[in-house]
């Protein structure tokens, strides 16, 4: 593994390994491949958030970096899995950010599960256009153009009032931070255990500690 996938020493202060459940207050992450059945504890959201790859060579580059080469052939088989998951989780509101070339796509997959679907244009790094999609039981008004992946977790949360937030690509931890400034409890998986750990360590300097569930 190159020193720039070591995503800094995160890791080594906060050791999450597959298999284990971290926990803070009813709060859990796990480490977990979405192409594998996930943790029980997912189910508990009513609302999901989350930033997945947007197409195939963006899935194969998280593989590469979470130490794997397990690859995918075809973008469509990540999706039928992500929206499968999404389905068992059953949330009340869910909000994809995807790319331009898969937009279309996501949006006609979130038309499947929800009766209200809407897109936005948003950036990511406060420059580079994405989209961010939403499907729910109920509409909404609320417009999102022209934010910011930096803060729409936050908004959408706070927009929500949801009871328990879950993000099946946690990464360094947007949407674990917001979830948990708003005090909404938190359930997330991640592929990579070292970028789990940044969202961890992240985590704790805000004072949400994280640690090993000692009832597994």
């Amino acid at each position: 593994m190159t020193a720039k996938w070591r995503y800094g020493d995160s890791w080594e202060k906060f050791p999450i390994k597959e298999g284990e459940t971290w926990t803070y207050q009813t709060s859990h992450v796990a480490v977990a491949d979405i192409r594998n059945p996930l943790p029980d504890f997912m189910r508990r959201a009513d609302m999901i958030y989350c930033d997945p790859p947007w197409n195939k060579g963006n899935v194969n580059s998280f593989i590469t970096k979470a130490g794997m080469d397990s690859y995918v052939d075809d973008f469509r088989v990540f999706m039928d899995l992500l929206f499968e998951k999404i389905a068992w989780i059953a949330p009340e509101t869910c909000y994809l950010e995807v790319g331009k070339q898969h937009r279309c796509d996501f949006m006609h997959r979130m038309g499947e599960l929800y009766p209200n679907v809407k897109s936005w244009e948003i950036t990511y790094y406060k420059k580079n256009p994405c989209y961010l999609v939403r499907g729910g039981m109920e509409p909404t008004d609320f417009d999102f153009t022209g934010l910011d992946e930096a803060e729409t977790p936050e908004i959408a949360i706070d927009l929500e009032k949801p009871e328990c937030v879950a993000d099946l690509c946690t990464g360094q931890g947007l949407t674990l931070i917001a979830a948990h400034r708003h005090k909404v409890r938190f359930v997330g998986t991640e592929l990579n255990r070292r970028r789990l750990a940044v969202a961890i360590d992240r985590a704790a300097k805000v004072g949400v500690n994280y640690a090993p569930d000692i009832f597994e």
